[in-house]
C-alpha cells in the first residue's frame, strides 16, 4: 500500500468517525411502558418512547419550551379511535442522551393521568416523529436503547422488515400473516400488550379456542374503552419468517398493533433511515402472568377493573372494591399509595385479597396461558 493512498484511508477514516454518533440511553420498562430521560432546559423529564404516536408534551410546559406555533392542525387518533383537533407547534429545546433534537413537531395535551400508572410523573410522549432520521436500538436484556445516526451492525439470522411511514406523524406500519391471512401493523413501542388485532381481523383467524377478560380493556389519550377481549396464542409470519406463538389480544381500536409483550422477546432495531424494522431473536417462551385480576384507584378506592372469565374466579366481579391486600388496609387509596401495592403485586407469586363484603380470597399468579389448555 503506498504513502499516498494510506494517507487517503485515514483521512476518511478521520470524517466518518466524525460523522458517525452513537448515544447509549437508559430506560425503565414500567407495565409495558418504555420510560426515557428526556431535558427542557437542563431540567430531567419523563417520556414514554412511542412509536405508534405523534409527539406530545403536557400542558404544564406550555409557553416553557420557546414553541413556535404552525399552521397545521392535527387530527389525532388514540387507540380506541377518538379524534381529536390539537394545534402544532415546534420546539428546538428537546435533548435525549445529551443530542439536541431540532425541529420537532409536537402538541400540547393533558397527560396528567399517565403519572398513576407509571409512578412517577410524564412529561410527554416521545413520538415517532421524533424518531426520524435516526436508528434506534432497544435491547431489553440491559434496558438500554442506542440512537445512531447509521445502521448498526446485525446478529445472525435477524430479520429485516420494511415499513412504510404514516404522513405527518412518520409512524411505521408493517405487513405480517396469521394463518394465512395478510395483515397490515402498526409497529408500536407504546402498546403494552403483544399483538392486538381489531375485532374484524381477529374474527378472520380466530377458532374457538381463546381466553376472555372483561373490564377496562385500554386508557388513551381522549378517552377509554370497556368491554370485552379475546386472548390467544398463535404463530405470525413477518418477512417469511415464522416468529412462533405470539399472544394475540382482540381489540376495539381500529388499528393492528405490535406492542411490548411482542418486541420484548427481540434486540430490534428501529431504522428510521432505511425505513427497515430488524428483529433479532432473544429466545424466549410467550407467557401472561397474572393473577387474574387487575386493579386500579377509583374515587379513592381501590376496585377491581378487569377480570378473567374463569370459573376459579366466579367469586369476584368488576368493581368489587378491596379494602385489604395481606392483611394491609387499602381501602382508601390515593395513587401514591397505589404505586406501592403495585410493588407488592408485582413481587408477589401470592396474595389474599380481602373485598367490602368481606370475601377473602388467596390468588396465585400463573401463565394464564395455560387456561388455553
Amino acid at each position: 500500500m503506498n504513502n499516498q493512498y494510506k494517507f487517503c484511508c485515514i483521512i476518511f477514516l478521520f470524517f466518518f468517525s466524525l460523522s458517525f454518533k452513537a448515544v447509549t440511553i437508559p430506560f425503565e420498562l414500567i407495565d409495558g411502558k418504555i420510560i426515557v430521560g428526556v431535558t427542557i432546559k437542563n431540567e430531567p423529564h419523563h417520556f414514554i418512547f412511542d412509536s405508534g404516536a405523534f409527539t406530545i408534551i403536557s400542558s404544564e410546559l406550555k409557553n416553557k419550551l420557546n414553541e413556535k406555533k404552525s399552521q397545521i392542525v392535527f387530527e389525532g387518533v388514540d387507540a380506541n379511535s377518538v379524534k381529536a383537533k390539537m394545534d402544532v407547534f415546534s420546539t428546538d429545546l428537546l435533548q435525549i442522551g445529551n443530542q439536541n433534537l431540532n425541529n420537532i413537531n409536537f402538541s400540547f395535551a393533558d397527560i396528567s393521568w399517565m403519572k398513576a400508572r407509571a409512578c412517577r410523573k410524564i412529561s410527554g410522549i416521545f413520538g415517532a416523529n421524533m424518531m426520524k432520521g435516526k436508528v434506534w436500538r432497544i435491547d431489553f436484556k440491559t434496558n438500554t436503547m442506542t440512537m445512531s445516526d447509521q445502521a448498526l451492525e446485525q446478529a445472525a439470522g435477524s430479520v429485516s422488515v420494511p415499513f412504510s411511514e404514516e404522513n405527518f406523524t412518520g409512524v411505521p406500519r408493517i405487513h405480517a400473516s396469521i394463518r394465512k391471512q395478510k395483515i397490515e401493523f402498526i409497529f408500536d413501542t407504546g402498546s403494552g400488550m403483544g399483538i392486538t388485532m381489531n375485532q374484524k381481523s381477529y374474527n378472520a383467524v380466530k377458532d374457538d379456542r381463546f381466553l376472555t377478560f372483561e373490564g377496562l380493556l385500554s386508557q388513551s389519550l381522549n378517552s377509554t374503552s370497556k368491554g370485552e377481549r379475546q386472548v390467544d396464542v398463535m404463530d405470525m409470519e413477518i418477512s417469511g419468517v415464522n416468529t412462533g406463538g405470539q399472544i394475540i389480544d382482540s381489540s376495539p381500536d381500529a388499528s393492528n398493533l405490535i406492542g411490548i409483550r411482542m418486541i420484548e422477546n427481540y434486540l430490534v432495531d428501529l431504522d428510521f433511515i432505511n425505513k427497515k424494522i430488524v428483529l433479532s431473536a432473544q429466545v424466549k417462551t410467550p407467557e401472561y402472568p397474572s393473577f387474574g385480576v387487575a386493579f386500579a384507584p377509583v374515587n379513592g378506592h381501590l376496585v377491581i377493573v378487569n377480570k378473567l372469565k374463569i370459573p376459579q374466579l366466579a367469586g369476584l366481579h368488576l368493581a368489587d372494591r378491596i379494602i385489604k391486600i395481606n392483611s394491609r388496609d387499602v381501602s382508601n387509596m390515593s395513587d401514591e399509595a397505589f404505586c406501592d401495592i403495585k410493588n407488592v403485586l408485582n413481587n408477589s407469586e401470592t396474595i389474599t385479597i380481602e373485598t367490602d363484603s368481606h370475601k377473602t380470597l388467596t390468588l396465585e399468579k400463573k401463565n394464564v396461558l395455560q387456561y388455553l389448555d
